[in-house]
């Protein structure tokens, strides 16, 4: 073998491994991404991503991507990691709500309590529900930004109470 080809094997075989790691992580990542979830109404299902900052020092933030069918009574969401896992389940009715994160259930008569927990921060359910339909609607504190919704955009900010919080949403479409 000449000088020149041996220091190529070395580099071949590196990017062999290389390409064989990315492969099986890539295979194990679809492995374990989430079934997606079956719109049960088109007209009451939305599908994207959302990012949450709550503005204390210092602040919390949470992106994910997320599933939500139903309506403020009842319904499913869904948030998923960006290669598709699941990272938690919130389910509920008029009865009452059940917050799924991996083994970890919690029960709850309250959809706000639990989805402050998710979340970080209260989220004004009924008027998300709107919001996503392209429709205003009042929720104390928060102020929502509609004008981008035909390009599946929604910003909303809380001042009051405080801390304040940025919600921005991002739809499929």
């Amino acid at each position: 073998m000449k000088p020149s080809e041996r220091s190529k094997v070395p580099t071949f075989n590196v990017r062999r491994r290389v390409l064989a790691l990315a492969l099986s992580c890539a295979l194990l990542a679809a492995g374990c991404a989430s079934p997606r979830m079956t719109p049960v109404d088109a007209n009451a299902y939305w599908s994207g991503r959302m990012a949450i900052q709550v503005l204390k020092k210092p602040p919390e933030s949470l992106s994910a991507g997320f599933e939500l069918q139903g309506s403020a009574q009842a319904g499913e969401m869904v948030l998923l990691s960006p290669i598709g896992t699941t990272l938690a389940r919130l389910e509920w009715t008029s009865q009452g709500a059940r917050l799924t994160q991996g083994q970890q259930q919690v029960e709850s008569t309250s959809l706000q309590r639990l989805g402050a927990r998710l979340t970080g921060t209260e989220l004004p359910i009924a008027a998300l529900f709107e919001w996503l339909a392209g429709r205003k609607a009042e929720a104390p504190g928060w102020q929502v930004d509609l004008s981008a919704h035909a390009q599946g955009r929604i910003s909303a900010e809380r001042r009051e109470p405080s801390p304040g919080a940025v919600l921005r949403i991002a739809l499929d479409r």
